[in-house]
């Protein structure tokens, strides 16, 4: 995840990836995971990482349908339709309320504003969702371009957590009614459209 300079926002909206689109990707299919999702992936959604992600995301799918409308989607900008990202939430919001962000962005597409653009888009949803309470984020304490990302959105550092695959993370949250949806609708999120006191509760954080 990336800052990027910020001169003219972006925007991007959210397409659905199914179940069958996440194992392709999974199993390292793109024209399979592209057809499945209606817009045309890039390669970035095949590297190790992605596909890690994404089938870790169909098991999920798997074990509890109705996180569905929250785990991760791809990201595209408008209005030009370029494929970015993928971004989502870790699951629905738990018993507290909590949801926890993640966000990817294509490394041709970064440094461009697109990772504020998702973070923007993610907030949207969840401050308008009578569950979410409070919304999460965990960086790597050296991940400068995403701590310079989160700032100005009103998360605050609230303790520290070990991850198994990224190493030491600072966890970050705001609560969902210190947060105006409509004052990030102009910042650059649109959501979905067609084509926690801190709970150290994840063994693993996945885009």
């Amino acid at each position: 995840m990336n800052n990027e300079p910020l001169s003219i926002p972006k925007r991007v909206r959210f397409v659905e990836l199914s179940a069958k689109a996440l194992r392709a990707l999974a199993g390292g299919d793109l024209a399979g995971g592209s057809a499945e999702a209606g817009v045309a992936l890039d390669e970035y959604f095949v590297c190790d990482r992605a596909r890690w992600v994404f089938g870790y995301r169909a098991d999920q799918l798997a074990e509890d349908p109705s996180a569905a409308p929250w785990i991760t989607r791809v990201a595209v900008s408008e209005p030009d339709g370029a494929v970015v990202g993928y971004a989502g939430f870790h699951g629905s919001p738990d018993e507290a309320g909590m949801v926890e962000v993640g966000y990817t962005v294509v490394p041709g597409y970064r440094r461009q504003g697109y990772a504020r653009a998702m973070l923007t888009a993610l907030l949207v949803k969840a401050v308008t969702d009578p569950g979410v309470t409070t919304v999460r984020a965990t960086i790597s304490p050296d991940n400068n371009a995403s701590l310079a990302t989160i700032a100005g959105f009103g998360f605050t550092r609230v303790g520290e957590q070990w991850d198994e695959r990224d190493g030491l993370e600072i966890v970050f949250e705001v609560p969902a009614d210190a947060t105006q949806a409509e004052q990030l609708s102009g910042l650059g999120g649109h959501g979905d459209r067609p084509g926690r006191a801190v709970t150290m509760r994840r063994a693993a954080r996945v885009g």
